[in-house]
């Protein structure tokens, strides 16, 4: 049997060379990125050691305009254009250190010098320089700025005072009314170039409803500028130092009309103020307030006539006053009195002798020293005032202990008050007064 051993292949020939260590860590994909990465770091350190100083180009979005403003607030300017710009600051330093800087690490600001040195207005082209804001913890040098220069305008500035005026487009209720509106503050400020503030005439607040309003009204509303002729003025640097917007009531009141009417004082004994025939003009009065406040008001009192100073065919004047809280509607500030005295006769003069003492404290004598009161003015019907005769008019002294100011023993002038009896329509007129002596028991 042939041996067919001959026809086969050799084993060192079929058999592939075995890898060694590093060839097999190498053919892996993942250990030769991490070994790259590692070897890139080391690179960069190396590089880092031999130059450890690195510059870095940071741009910060604005200009610090109010940085340094004293240089120039000082001289009572104020800038009114400038320029808006981003700024490109060039920083140095150790690499790990402005790696970590961002722009609010940084303060860009012109410099004031010229503008403080002059003090005058007009337009400047100021430096700018830079430097590391007061928050920042890292350390770098600033080596270049662009641009390096900005254009800012510098106006003179002052101040001025205005009273607010509530301008309301407010509709109320029937039956209620529009009180008077006020503005919280009602004064402000305007602050701002001096040629600007020439230009304002008014400084208007405006509050509107498109419903008709039966309760008080509160409301926020921005300040309005006006010139002279009422346009407003929106091109200025004015500011309002107490804020752009001020707090309004409008306050909405409740309406009624009411008698206005009037009292007698100083009728005597036994007269009745109806023969006078008085009235008033005018009749009645429009107020407004507080719905519960206004429910309970029937009339308005105008005030009181003393009838020991009515004089025939001359009418009386009273100022009208109302209670604080209501408001007089139709702005009427006072009334007349007239009296309808046809039928009387002219003024009639007499002798009283006829003086009485009433209300003598006890333990107290109030002798009349006075014997008669001459030139007493009376007036009434032509026929009453003709049959009045000096025994029907008595002129009657309260010595009440409150009328008493003499301390103990003495003499003291009191008025008198003329009582005419046996009449309707007579009465007396003017101002009387008698001497006593008090004596104390």
């Amino acid at each position: 049997m042939k041996n067919n051993t001959n026809n086969a292949p050799s084993n060192a020939s079929s058999q592939a060379k075995p890898m060694g260590r590093f060839e097999k860590l190498f053919s892996n994909r993942w250990f030769a990125m991490a070994v790259s990465a590692m070897l890139a770091v080391l690179l960069w350190l190396v590089v880092i050691a031999q130059e450890p100083t690195q510059t870095r180009t940071i741009t910060v979005s604005g200009v610090s305009y109010d940085y340094n403003s004293a240089l120039y607030t000082g001289a009572s300017l104020d800038i009114v254009k400038r320029e808006d710009t981003k700024v490109s600051v060039v920083i140095s330093g150790d690499s790990s250190a402005i790696n970590e800087v961002d722009p609010a690490d940084i303060v860009v600001y012109p410099d004031y010098t010229e503008v403080s040195r002059s003090g005058m207005p007009g337009e400047y082209t100021l430096r700018l320089q830079a430097r590391r804001a007061d928050t920042s913890l890292t350390k770098f040098d600033i080596d270049s700025i662009s641009p390096a220069y900005v254009d800012v305008t510098f106006a003179q500035i002052g101040t001025q005072k205005f009273t607010v005026e509530v301008e309301a487009s407010v509709d109320p209720a029937e039956g209620y009314y529009l009180g008077e509106k006020q503005a919280s503050p009602a004064e402000v400020t305007l602050r701002g170039p001096v040629d600007e503030l020439a230009r304002v005439a008014r400084v208007v607040a405006r509050v509107e409803s498109d419903e008709k309003r039966d309760r008080t009204m509160l409301d926020s509303a921005a300040l309005e500028f006006l010139d002279a002729d009422g346009h407003a003025i929106t091109d200025s640097s004015i500011t309002v130092l107490e804020g752009e917007q001020v707090e309004v009531t409008l306050p909405v009141l409740k309406l009624k009309e009411v008698p206005l009417k009037f009292e007698f004082s100083n009728v005597p004994a036994g007269y009745d103020p109806a023969e006078l025939n008085a009235s008033i003009s005018p009749a009645t009065i429009r107020i407004a307030g507080a719905a519960d406040t206004v429910d309970g008001i029937e009339s308005v009192n105008a005030g009181f006539i003393n009838l020991a100073r009515v004089q025939l065919g001359k009418a009386e004047t009273l100022k009208i006053q109302l209670s604080e809280g209501l408001v007089n509607v139709d702005d009427v500030q006072e009334a007349t009195v007239t009296f309808d005295t046809s039928g009387y006769g002219e003024p009639r003069a007499i002798t009283v002798s006829d003086i009485r003492v009433v209300n003598a404290p006890s333990g107290v004598d109030v002798k009349v020293i006075t014997e008669s009161i001459n030139n007493v003015t009376l007036v009434g019907e032509a026929e009453e005032l003709a049959a009045i005769s000096p025994s029907d008019v008595i002129a009657q002294v309260d010595a009440s202990a409150q009328n008493i100011t003499v301390k103990g023993s003495g003499q003291q002038q009191f008025s008198a008050q003329i009582i005419v009896t046996g009449t309707k329509t007579v009465f007396a007129t003017g101002a009387y007064s008698v001497l006593c002596d008090i004596t104390v028991k």
